[in-house]
C-alpha cells in the first residue's frame, strides 16, 4: 500500500491494513514466544483485571488474555516495529520523531466474551487520564493491531465502526444519548487479515473485542505510535502526571511499564529510537 492511499484511507475510514509485514518463515516462532510470555504472565495479569473490577471499574473482556510491554519477555518481533511500509505511514502522520507508546499482546481465547465499543488511550472515558470529549479535529495516537494468526469473523477479529474516528467522542463513558457501548451498531464490520498483517487505525476510531467461535486462540500484538509532543507520563507510574491523574482520584488507567535497560541495549538501533523515553533508569 503506498503512502498516499494509506494516509487517505486512514483519513477518510479511520484505518488501513498492511499486508505482510511479519515474515511468514519466522511467524510461527514470533507467535509461539508472545504466547509463552502471555502465559507465564497470566496468572499476574488477572489478578490485576480483578481487582480493577473489584473497585467498580470496567476493563477488558473476560476470556482475553493480555501483557503489557510484552517487548521485556520476547524481542522476536521487534525489527519490523520500524518497517518502512508501517514507520513511513507514522511519520506522514506525525512528521519526524515518532515514539512507541506500548507494546501489548492480546489473546482471544476461545469462547471470549465480546468487549465494549472504545477508542484508546488517550480517549477511552473509562480511563482516569483521558481527553476530555468533545475532541479536537487532530489525529494524536495511531494504533496497530500486528497479526500474528489469520483474523477471521469465526476468531475474533476486531470490529471496528469505520469513520467513527470523526465523531467528537465515543461511548466507553456511557455518555452519548442513544448508543449502548455494549450492543453492535450500523455499520459496523470485523477486519480480517492473513497472519503478518498490520492494522493501522486513529486511535479515535470506535472497536471492541470480538468473540472468539472457533477452536484455536488468536493471537496479536497492540502497538501504539505517538507524535514527540503527546504527553505519556500519566500512563507512567511514578510520574506526577500518574500522580495527579491516576493515584489522587482512585482512577485506573492504562499503565505502561518502562523498558528493562538490557532490552532496550540489545534492540536494533531503528528500534531503540522509537522507546529511548520509556526506558527503566
Amino acid at each position: 500500500m503506498v503512502i498516499e492511499s494509506a494516509i487517505g484511507a486512514i483519513a477518510r475510514d479511520g484505518f488501513c491494513l498492511v499486508e505482510g509485514v511479519l515474515p511468514g518463515d519466522e511467524l510461527p516462532e514470533i507467535r509461539r514466544q508472545v504466547v509463552a510470555a502471555q502465559a507465564a504472565h497470566s496468572a499476574q495479569s488477572e489478578a490485576q483485571k480483578q481487582a480493577t473490577r473489584a473497585r467498580g471499574h470496567r476493563v477488558g473482556a473476560r476470556g482475553v488474555g493480555s501483557m503489557r510491554q510484552i517487548i521485556n519477555a520476547t524481542q522476536a518481533f521487534a525489527p519490523y516495529l520500524a518497517d518502512p511500509r508501517i514507520l513511513d505511514i507514522v511519520k506522514a502522520c506525525f512528521g519526524s520523531w515518532p515514539r512507541i507508546s506500548c507494546t501489548d499482546c492480546v489473546i482471544n481465547e476461545p469462547g471470549n466474551e465480546r468487549g465494549y465499543w472504545h477508542a484508546d488511550w488517550p480517549y477511552n472515558g473509562t480511563n482516569a487520564s483521558h481527553v476530555a470529549a468533545p475532541y479536537p479535529y487532530v489525529l494524536m495516537h495511531l494504533s496497530t493491531i500486528w497479526m500474528l494468526s489469520d483474523f477471521t469473523q469465526d476468531n475474533g477479529a476486531t470490529w471496528i465502526l469505520p469513520g467513527s474516528h470523526r465523531q467528537r467522542e465515543n461511548p466507553s463513558a456511557g455518555t452519548m444519548i442513544g448508543v449502548d457501548c455494549d450492543r453492535p451498531l450500523p455499520g459496523q464490520m470485523q477486519v480480517e487479515g492473513q497472519a503478518g498483517s498490520v492494522l493501522l487505525y486513529d486511535s479515535r476510531l470506535w472497536h471492541a473485542v470480538a468473540a472468539n467461535t472457533s477452536e484455536s486462540s488468536r493471537v496479536a500484538l497492540l502497538v501504539r505510535y505517538a507524535p514527540w509532543w503527546l504527553n505519556l507520563n500519566p500512563a507512567h507510574p511514578g510520574t506526577p502526571e500518574y500522580q495527579m491523574m491516576v493515584e489522587e482520584t482512585g482512577g485506573k488507567n492504562y499503565e505502561v511499564p518502562p523498558l528493562r535497560r538490557e532490552v532496550f541495549d540489545a534492540l536494533p538501533p531503528a528500534v531503540q529510537v522509537l522507546y529511548r523515553h520509556w526506558v527503566h533508569p
